[in-house]
């Protein structure tokens, strides 16, 4: 059994890819993992995520609306999560992603109601959870959670194979489908993991 902890932007470029590539993986395996995800939202996480579009073609047109986009994904999940569970949360994020990943610049106030709306969320009870104390004190853990977990840019992903007897890998950035397939495999060298992963200084054993 895998444990995989993603420190994500909720709006983040890259965020989308890793999380993409790393279900599609254990799906291919047909191993069991369970996951995490602990949005995080900054400004300088906004600002790298500004940068990291920019190289990859994309210009985005009001900053403004990128960064309250940021924030309001961050509380929904936390609303989502409270009010859902774990599952519809991660949901709800991944598929806000899909759909600002290749240009940010569709994202609109109504596209959240509308992918809550495809989740069959209900819009209204999501709006009343976000502004509470519980959405505040949850945001506050996993600000400490990335603290304690010494997390230094995002995306981050740490794993913890509970059959193993190494603590677990964290890795920066994206990685490569055969850099995974060696990570997830049953008897593999963990010594060997930094050959498989770009870039190799981004992979620390934790």
């Amino acid at each position: 059994m895998f444990e995989i902890f993603f420190f994500i932007n909720p709006v983040g470029i890259y965020c989308y890819d890793t999380e993409k590539l790393i279900r599609s993986t254990i799906t291919e395996l047909d191993i069991d993992a369970c996951y995490h995800f602990i949005p995080i939202v900054t400004i300088n996480v906004i600002k790298k995520d500004i940068l990291q579009r920019k190289k990859d073609g994309q210009k985005i047109i009001d900053i403004n609306n990128y960064t309250m986009a940021a924030y309001n994904a961050l509380k929904d999940y936390h609303a989502i999560k409270l009010a859902y569970g774990n599952k519809k949360a991660r949901s709800y994020v991944f598929n806000l992603q899909r759909k600002i990943n290749k240009n940010f610049n569709v994202y609109s106030s109504d596209l959240p109601r509308k992918v809550a709306k495809e989740l069959n969320l209900n819009v209204k009870n999501i709006k009343q959870i976000k502004n509470s104390n519980y959405v505040i004190d949850s945001i506050d853990q996993d600000k400490k959670l990335a603290k304690k977990s010494k997390i230094r840019s995002i995306p981050t992903t740490v794993v913890f194979n509970e059959n193993d007897n190494y603590s677990g890998v964290l890795f920066e950035g994206t990685a490569t489908r055969h850099g995974l397939i060696k990570l997830f495999a049953p008897k593999q060298d963990n010594h060997a993991l930094g050959n498989f992963f770009k870039p190799k200084n981004h992979l620390r054993l934790i």
